[in-house]
């Protein structure tokens, strides 16, 4: 696959830094115009198959969103992009060693409906669905005095997200053993970040780290990502991710290792 304009083999020492304190960080122009094409049409594509039986499995269609998911099992070329140079080294890094592949899955957004236009004007930030995918005190470690979570995300843009498009972030909120509950008590604009971004950027989000996705204004473009969470291999693989037999016959050996975690506790090899 085409990459754009950005090659590298980790985070900048300053991302890095960016990362640590934030819990999330975005690396911008990692896939061309083409590359973001091309993952568009296999989107569409995948949505039209009505032969793919697990896309929505466990994630029913919304008005405003669809969830693709399992995408990396639908066609090797998403598998493939699990693997890039350029993400793949870096999710390693914040993870903290060799990973598996938990979760991959197309989202597209779509605009709310023109009649609920008034209520997504007078919405509160604390409205929005914040969330995080594990909790900071046992997902989260530091090492080499660097941040590590063993649940971490790479949201890959394939459309732009200008200004109220974007992924909210709570910056630090990585850290913090705060219950959802209580942050909404105290949520205002002063917490949380929105984040625009052009297609071909890729945020590297760590899953303790709160945030949502958007909910687009009446009259939007549709909003297109690649979703993938890698975790640490030994963590056990979500309800129905088990990659299926017949793709783990087609696959190289190394891809079947990042699908099945099967290195499991080499993790962080070297350090018992």
């Amino acid at each position: 696959m085409e990459t754009g304009k950005k090659k590298m083999t980790g985070l900048t020492p300053a991302q890095r830094y960016f990362f640590d304190v934030s819990g999330y960080v975005l690396l911008k122009s990692v896939f061309s115009p083409a590359d973001c094409r091309r993952l568009i049409d296999l989107a569409d594509r995948m949505d039209a198959d009505d032969g793919c039986t697990y896309k929505h499995d466990g994630y029913p269609k919304t008005p405003v969103l669809t969830i693709l998911s399992r995408c990396a099992w639908y066609d090797l070329q998403l598998l493939e992009t699990a693997m890039h140079p350029v993400l793949l080294p870096i999710m390693q890094d914040v993870v903290g060693g060799d990973v598996r592949l938990e979760e991959h899955q197309y989202l597209i957004n779509y605009p709310v409906e023109p009649e609920r236009d008034t209520a997504f004007n007078d919405s509160r930030v604390a409205d929005e669905g914040w969330h995080r995918g594990i909790a900071p005190n046992f997902g989260s470690f530091e090492a080499d005095g660097h941040y590590h979570c063993m649940f971490s995300k790479a949201f890959i843009y394939l459309t732009d997200n200008g200004p109220a498009e974007g992924t909210w972030v709570v910056p630090g909120s990585h850290r913090m053993d705060m219950p959802m509950a209580s942050l909404r008590e105290i949520m205002d604009e002063t917490l949380a970040r929105q984040l625009e971004s052009v297609a071909g950027d890729v945020l590297i989000l760590s899953e303790t780290l709160i945030h949502a996705g958007p909910r687009l204004k009446p009259g939007a473009s549709p909003r297109y990502s690649l979703v993938y969470g890698y975790t640490a291999p030994f963590m056990q693989t979500w309800d129905r991710y088990d990659p299926p037999a017949d793709l783990l016959e087609r696959v190289t050996p190394e891809q079947r290792r990042l699908l099945t975690g099967e290195l499991r506790y080499a993790f962080r090899r070297g350090q018992f």
